[in-house]
C-alpha cells in the first residue's frame, strides 16, 4: 500500500459529515489562526471548512504527506517541523489541534510547545490514544505472530504506563526520536495543569481532551 494512502482516506472521512469514524474539532468564534500539529496532508484542517480569512497552518514530520497536502489545498501552510520545536512565534495561534499524532511525540515536550504558541486563552484540542487501543494492537499482533510488532506494542505500553505513573516519556534505544505512547486522564490531566486550565476529557468513541491556555 502507497504510504500516501492513509492520509487519502482520512480525507474521506474528514469529508464524510455522516461517517462514524470523523471526528473535528469546532472551531471557536473569534478564531482567526489555526495549527495542525502533525497535520499528515492537512486533512483535517481541510475537513474543518475554515472560514474565509483564517489563516491555517500545518506542521508534521512526514515531507511526503506535506507535499500531497499542498497539492490537495491552497488554504493551508505547510511546514515540516516536530511537534517538540514548533517553528513559530509564541502567541501566534488562536486554535492548536492534533488529532492522534501526539501519542507518537515526546508528550510533555510537545505540549509545552503548543502552549508557547497559543495565545492567552486559546485552545487546544487533542484527540489521543486510549489503553484499550495498544491492547488490540497486541493482540492483533501476537495472533498474527509478528514478532518485531509484538515488541513495539509492549514498548507502547511500557511509555504509556511510564507517562501514567511518572508524567515523562522514555526514548526507544537506537532510534529517533522514538516516544510512542498511550495516554491516560490522568497522565494528560497532570501534564496540562502547569499551563492550561478548563481542562475537559471525554472518554468514548475517541478519547478527546480540550483545554485553554491559561493567561
Amino acid at each position: 500500500m502507497d504510504v500516501l494512502t492513509p492520509h487519502l482516506a482520512e480525507l474521506r472521512v474528514a469529508l464524510t459529515l455522516d461517517d462514524p469514524r470523523r471526528i473535528m474539532p469546532a472551531i471557536p468564534a473569534g478564531c482567526r489562526r489555526v495549527l495542525d500539529v502533525g497535520c499528515g496532508a492537512g486533512q483535517t484542517l481541510i475537513g474543518s471548512d475554515l472560514e474565509p480569512g483564517v489563516v491555517a497552518c500545518g506542521a508534521d514530520r512526514d515531507v511526503a504527506a506535506l507535499q500531497l497536502g499542498r497539492q490537495l489545498t491552497e488554504r493551508v501552510t505547510f511546514v515540516c517541523a516536530a511537534g517538540e520545536r514548533l517553528p513559530f512565534r509564541s502567541a501566534s495561534f488562536d486554535l492548536v489541534i492534533s488529532r492522534v499524532a501526539l501519542p507518537y511525540m515526546h508528550v510533555p515536550t510537545a505540549l509545552a510547545e503548543m502552549r508557547r504558541v497559543l495565545v492567552p486563552g486559546g485552545r487546544l484540542w487533542l484527540v489521543l490514544h486510549p489503553l484499550s487501543m495498544a491492547l488490540r494492537e497486541l493482540v492483533a499482533a501476537a495472533r498474527t505472530r509478528r514478532v518485531k510488532a509484538v515488541l513495539g506494542r509492549l514498548w507502547v505500553l511500557t511509555n504509556g504506563l511510564t507517562l501514567h505513573a511518572f508524567g515523562t516519556l522514555l526514548r526507544l534505544p537506537f532510534a529517533r526520536a522514538r516516544c510512542e505512547s498511550f495516554q491516560t486522564t490522568r497522565a494528560m490531566r497532570r501534564a496540562l495543569r502547569p499551563g492550561f486550565q478548563q481542562i475537559e476529557i471525554r472518554r468514548g468513541t475517541f478519547f478527546v481532551v480540550t483545554a485553554t491556555r491559561r493567561g
